[in-house]
């Protein structure tokens, strides 16, 4: 059986309030995702006026649909208002 292929996704993750624990949901996400990805990194981005967005690159195995059930995932934590996906790319494995 061929080893599938995994994909290194950026997720852009803007909170609901100012106030929103950004660690929190990074956690709460990486408890959460489904099949076998996973988060690697996380860090914190300024936007403008004092709001912060989460960026969590999540290594996505190739199978077909579960992209998908990571967004829907990262979309309905509580303290998510918005998700965009900033990067995409191979995961080399050596």
């Amino acid at each position: 059986m061929a080893k599938v292929g995994e994909v290194i996704v950026g997720f852009k993750i803007y909170p609901k309030s100012l106030e929103t624990d950004l660690q929190g949901i990074a956690k709460s996400v990486g408890e959460s995702l489904p099949g076998q990805a996973r988060v690697s990194k996380s860090r914190i981005e300024p936007v403008a006026f004092g709001l912060n967005a989460l960026i969590l690159d999540v290594v996505v195995p190739e199978v077909e649909g579960l992209l998908d059930m990571v967004e829907q995932t990262i979309r309905s934590n509580a303290d998510v208002e918005d998700v965009e996906v900033v990067s995409q790319r191979r995961a080399l494995r050596l």
